[in-house]
């Protein structure tokens, strides 16, 4: 079996209350828009194991998975694209952003969601899936965007 490059990420899927911790992007391509505390694996580290790191470095919180919501997966300049979300589980949910990476927080209900800049309109299903805790089935994105690209849920 050979290795192939991919691009791999992960976010952090908090509830508490019935609401989901959002973030908003402070700079980059997603500057000003929400979605959940996120980024990329680094090498010998597991897609899990950076999901709580994200969630520590951006929010500073400290929390254990639960279980995985759901896999994005696309290819992003002929590069297979990787994308899961894991529920996470925490004892405070006290937040403490780091203003390099993002510049506000927020707590949202799913009824909420209509006014929200997403990142994405996977990264939404991915939160109304969370929020919502009913198996779905994929979702292709394929004509919407142009070329492959798939929601797991």
């Amino acid at each position: 079996m050979r290795a192939i490059l991919t691009d791999l990420g992960v976010a952090a899927c908090l509830i508490k209350n019935e609401a989901i911790l959002l973030v908003k992007e402070a700079s980059g391509p997603q500057k000003g828009r929400w979605g959940m505390p996120k980024g990329t694996v680094d090498e010998g580290e597991l897609p899990s194991f950076a999901a709580l790191r994200e969630l520590e470095e951006e929010c500073g919180i400290s929390g254990t998975i639960k279980k995985m919501i759901g896999v994005r997966e696309c290819l992003i300049r002929n590069i297979p694209a990787i994308f899961i979300v894991y529920l996470v589980d925490c004892d405070s949910a006290d937040v403490t952003i780091d203003n390099d990476e993002i510049e506000d927080y927020g707590w949202f209900e799913l009824n909420s969601f209509e006014s929200i800049d997403w990142i994405s309109s996977a990264m939404r299903e991915l939160a109304t899936a969370a929020l919502s805790d009913v198996d779905k089935e994929m979702i292709d994105y394929t004509e919407e965007r142009g070329q492959e690209y798939f929601l797991y849920l």
